[in-house]
């Protein structure tokens, strides 16, 4: 509730701009945006009122056309099509372009890290947009960062129940990145990175015990059909995948048109965070009806006393990439922001 007042009055200012925003005589220009997740996943509704509210306020004359799930080209390819501008815009996650941006990854990659997901969003802006480290790995992909959203706590849905440290032990969980993998070797488990689209099948074959996602987005996964136990353990919020374009693009755009994007992103962004909290807070008992039991996990401290300090392994890897004083200024300042 206090968020929602926080935000009313940006909402309010993005709403006068918009009906400034008929006015003006914007370009014709139908554009490409690339998601890495299905459309029937609840957080694409973010994408399409983000689409939709462009159209709406430039009077018709931008237009965006979607392309879902990986369809325009996988993960691994994104941020080349992006900075290329073969794409005009694309879901990225950054956790997955460790090897490339491993700060600008900072706050989608680490688990047990971030509990407040609209005040994450804030502090994934402010550091992509200030930071000087971060600001060069974007520079050097030529991306520029337009959209920001959060994913709710992440949990484990298995074929299995997990009710303690034990049980855990072994169990193969879906993981994605360089860091998840690290909390899921700390708790025992065996971590296998595989993208959200595969994760059924890998569940079907054996392959996975667990996936690893949220409550909100398991009907739309169909994880409910092969995961009959979820958990009410938590394993922290995520910045999610952040929508880029080419720096070269948004930097050739005329101001109007640049602010009309910043407008409506920063609408949808307040979209997206009531979205998401209401979508959760609902979700557990749809699960419950389509069958899942929720089993209560009753070793929750022992679990996060085995799991290190996720910023403090993301600042030795750096420190071994010779930014170990960049890494810790970082850290601090997210410990002290977040």
């Amino acid at each position: 509730m206090k968020m929602s007042r926080l935000l009313a009055p940006v909402v309010a200012f993005c709403s006068f701009g918009a009906s400034a925003g008929f006015a003006q005589d914007y370009p014709e220009m139908t554009l490409r945006y690339s998601s890495n997740i299905p459309e029937v996943v609840n957080t694409s509704k973010i994408d399409t009122y983000f689409s939709s509210e462009i159209e709406k306020r430039s009077g018709g004359k931008i237009k965006i056309r979607h392309f879902w799930a990986n369809t325009l080209g996988g993960e691994a390819e994104m941020v080349d099509l992006v900075g290329s501008g073969a794409v005009d815009f694309g879901l990225i996650v950054t956790g997955n372009q460790f090897s490339r941006m491993p700060f600008t990854a900072v706050t989608n990659a680490l688990p047990f890290t971030y509990t407040d997901g609209p005040k994450l969003n804030r502090l994934t802006a402010d550091i992509f947009t200030t930071n000087e480290t971060i600001k060069a790995e974007l520079a050097a992909a030529n991306l520029h960062p337009l959209l920001y959203r959060y994913l709710p706590d992440y949990r484990v849905y298995c074929t299995k129940p997990l009710k303690t440290t034990a049980d855990l032990e072994n169990t193969k969980i879906r993981s994605y990145g360089s860091f998840v993998p690290v909390m899921f070797d700390a708790i025992g488990a065996v971590p296998v990175n595989i993208p959200p689209v595969d994760m059924i099948q890998a569940m079907q074959s054996g392959a996975l015990d667990c996936t690893y996602m949220f409550n909100s987005a398991v009907k739309a996964f169909k994880i409910d059909q092969v995961a009959k136990y979820g958990t009410d353990l938590s394993f922290g919020v995520i910045s999610a995948h952040t929508l880029f374009i080419s720096k070269t693009k948004w930097e050739g755009w005329p101001e109007d048109v640049r602010k009309l994007f910043e407008e409506v992103a920063a609408d949808a962004e307040a979209f997206g965070n009531d979205l998401i909290a209401g979508d959760e807070a609902k979700a557990v008992d749809g699960l419950k009806e389509a069958g899942m039991e929720i089993v209560p996990f009753e070793e929750a401290d022992a679990l996060k006393a085995k799991v290190p300090d996720m910023l403090d392994v993301w600042a030795k890897k750096m420190d071994e990439m010779g930014k170990g004083a960049e890494a810790k200024e970082l850290a601090d300042y997210i410990r002290a922001n977040r």
